[in-house]
């Protein structure tokens, strides 16, 4: 008789429904599964409605529920967000936090209790290759959340598991209805967690950031109006800008220097190329490759080449221009569905002359 060794695998729980079908399906697997819920919020009524899920979900299920406080660390991931903002840049919070905070501290935690394995609700699938580990698209690419997990070091995607990387969405609700989870018709979180409604122009004002106006002109200078403070704007943000006209504008750049946002008309913010640093490498890049690459998480990937230029930068070239490469964001890099690496976004290159037809 064969013996089927019980793996100890610590699953996030949020609290949703992704996570809770997650580990529905690694305990009929027959793994000791243990839920760990995360706090980084202090008071947050969203917050805490979640903690009370994930305890539904873990009695529901059986399993033990551990609380792991991370309110104090998490700080780290509002300051990154608040000074972003200041210097003109839009960050991207969820790909940090899943780097040092999910993949990270809350990773860490898990094995001090002894567990082998962390999982997720997340769409994504690990692919083994040669002995190596690489994260890959979901086979649900509307759900696929690859491009946020793509700054996780290549070191820990031995120590992951994400059970619903083959399953679509709708596969997942219907298993968790045929299971009677008790979030099985919960809604699916759309914000930033730490910002419910959206409004990060508010949230920025709490944090002791106030609006600095200053003028709104197009790309030759002409004024159209006044803005609010540069912090309140990004690349490509046409709604709530200050301006309406019979032509549609969008923020093409913030002028830190001059305290000046510069609109312009669609076409002028297409790009060609982009420089990005920190990059985070799941193969080694050699000189340069080629690639899909994405510039945010929604969007089609598009064939590029990845140009080394230093340790710590790099050029991406596209074949066909892009639309509103905004500094702050990650460009990620695939290989059929493989993820090869990311990095973050600092400059965008556009042909002035072709911008300004």
């Amino acid at each position: 008789m064969v013996m089927v060794m019980e793996m100890k695998i610590g699953i996030a729980l949020s609290g949703g429904v992704d996570s809770a079908v997650a580990a529905a399906r690694l305990i009929r697997q027959g793994n000791d599964v243990i839920g760990y819920h995360m706090i980084v919020l202090e008071g947050n009524p969203l917050a805490n409605a979640a903690a009370d899920d994930a305890k539904a979900v873990a009695d529901h299920l059986g399993i033990e529920l551990k609380i792991v406080d991370l309110r104090e660390e998490f700080r780290r991931i509002l300051n990154y967000f608040t000074t972003s903002y200041m210097s003109g840049e839009t960050p991207n919070p969820c790909v940090v936090c899943n780097d040092s905070i999910k993949f990270g501290l809350l990773l860490e935690r898990m094995f001090s209790f002894g567990e082998e394995k962390i999982a997720t609700g997340h769409y994504a699938r690990l692919v083994s290759l040669d002995e190596n580990v690489f994260l890959a698209r979901a086979l649900d690419r509307a759900k696929d959340q690859s491009y946020f997990l793509s700054r996780i070091g290549k070191h820990k995607l031995h120590d992951i598991l994400f059970p619903l990387g083959e399953m679509t969405k709708e596969e997942v609700r219907q298993e968790a209805s045929g299971i009677d989870l008790p979030v099985h018709s919960k809604k699916d979180s759309q914000e930033i967690c730490f910002i419910p409604d959206g409004d990060y122009r508010s949230f920025l004002k709490s944090r002791g950031i106030e609006g600095n106006p200053g003028p709104i002109t197009d790309e030759s200078g002409i004024l159209l109006g006044r803005h609010t403070g540069l912090s309140g704007y990004t690349i490509g943000q046409r709604k709530g800008i200050g301006f309406s006209g019979r032509d549609r504008y969008y923020v093409k750049r913030l002028d830190l220097k001059n305290n000046k946002l510069i609109l312009a008309q669609r076409q002028s913010l297409m790009s060609e190329a982009l420089v990005a640093k920190d990059p985070n490498w799941y193969i080694d890049p050699g000189e340069e490759f080629d690639c899909l690459c994405k510039i945010r998480s929604s969007m089609k990937p598009v064939s590029a080449k990845v140009t080394i230029v230093s340790g710590e930068k790099i050029r991406v070239d596209f074949q066909e221009k892009v639309w509103a490469v905004t500094p702050g964001q990650l460009a990620v890099f695939y290989i059929d569905d493989l993820v090869v690496g990311s990095a973050f976004i600092e400059e965008n290159c556009i042909l002035e002359s072709e911008g300004n037809t």
